[in-house]
């Protein structure tokens, strides 16, 4: 297809045209309603006839927002596009030659910003999110000759604190009760998400084609992953009788059911920040399930590469997903039985 929606007001284009024998490609992100998408992409294809290149040219950029707007038309970026626009905003009319000293001020005012959503300071991860992207597109601006190097290369990510985050049995217990009660149409897949290290996209997008009910697994397709790798997920003992009754005409592994139609569940944040705020929760987000799920996985005696396998990490990752209660690891300390006997010396003895 020439026009694919990747999210709201969000469009990838891809025009290509026959010119001189030979295809023409050109792909861009576009941001606006379909029928703008249609222009644009009208608009490509007269400029790949005319021989003419679209957005920034291959001469050498002037400012930042020359450099980003560049490297976006040639990359999907679709998961970060509002970073991209914050800094395309904030600083593309910068000069690239001065760019170096105002993306050290930059940085400063995101330390003490705060998030449109939470409206809590932004953290170190978020930031370091910027400062990549930055130095993905200059250096994809320095290998075209659009600038001669990168003045933010000097720039290193800012030190990130894992969340620690550790799910007491009892609150486990409780947040299930909890959804099972206000969100029943939920619970089926947080008892999964509690076991198994998913994302959410993964989750939402589980069809009765991915089921394996002979090898009690599920299949992740590839491009539905992060790192785009198809994976396999195994199904927990506790939930094969789920699988095994889902209902006819239902083409989602997870659903709602509204009158005698199936849909999937979508975007179901509301329904879990109630539940967590009626489970009295603090600071539990979905995405932490993971971390649960590993961790349970690790003290249960599964080895940490089948765990890495699941999650669908090419990196060791349980350094940030495996988090222990503290309490458990009091019960794995072993004393030596040797210093039992001071007990039983006598004073005189000992001195």
């Amino acid at each position: 297809m020439a026009i694919i929606k990747k999210g709201p007001n969000l469009f990838r284009i891809d025009a290509h045209v026959l010119r001189g024998g030979r295809e023409t490609r050109r792909r861009e992100l576009f941001t606006g309603t379909r029928a703008q998408a249609e222009e644009r992409l009208l608009q490509l294809k007269k400029e790949l006839r005319d021989g003419v290149k679209a957005g920034c040219s291959l001469t050498a950029a002037e400012t930042f927002g020359e450099v980003l707007k560049f490297y976006i038309e040639r990359h999907d970026v679709a998961r970060s596009m509002c970073c991209f626009r914050k800094m395309i905003a904030d600083l593309g009319e910068t000069p690239v030659s001065c760019l170096r000293e105002r993306f050290d001020r930059y940085l400063q005012l995101l330390k003490i910003s705060k998030g449109k959503r939470t409206g809590r300071p932004l953290r170190n991860g978020t930031i370091n999110r910027y400062i990549a992207w930055a130095k993905a597109a200059l250096n994809y601006a320095m290998k075209h000759g659009m600038v001669k190097e990168n003045p933010v290369a000097m720039f290193d990510k800012m030190k990130e604190v894992p969340r620690d985050v550790v799910l007491s049995s009892l609150d486990r217990q409780r947040l299930l009760n909890v959804i099972e009660r206000e969100a029943p149409h939920l619970s089926p897949m947080v008892r999964y998400a509690m076991q198994v290290p998913c994302r959410r996209s993964e989750l939402i997008r589980m069809t009765v084609d991915d089921l394996d009910l002979f090898n009690h697994c599920i299949r992740v397709r590839n491009g539905e992953t992060k790192n785009g790798a198809g994976i396999w997920k195994p199904i927990p003992p506790d939930m094969q009788g789920y699988f095994q009754t889902l209902p006819a005409g239902c083409r989602f592994l997870f659903y709602r059911q509204h009158e005698s139609s199936f849909h999937g569940l979508g975007d179901f944040k509301k329904a879990w920040k109630r539940c967590l705020s009626i489970a009295k929760i603090p600071d539990f987000r979905f995405h932490d399930t993971r971390h649960c799920a590993a961790t349970a996985l690790i003290d249960n005696g599964t080895p940490e590469q089948v765990v890495q396998s699941i999650a669908g990490w090419k990196s060791n990752m349980l350094r940030v997903y495996y988090n222990r209660e503290p309490k458990k690891n009091l019960d794995l300390v072993q004393f030596s039985p040797q210093y039992g006997h001071f007990m039983d010396t006598p004073k005189a003895e000992a001195l």
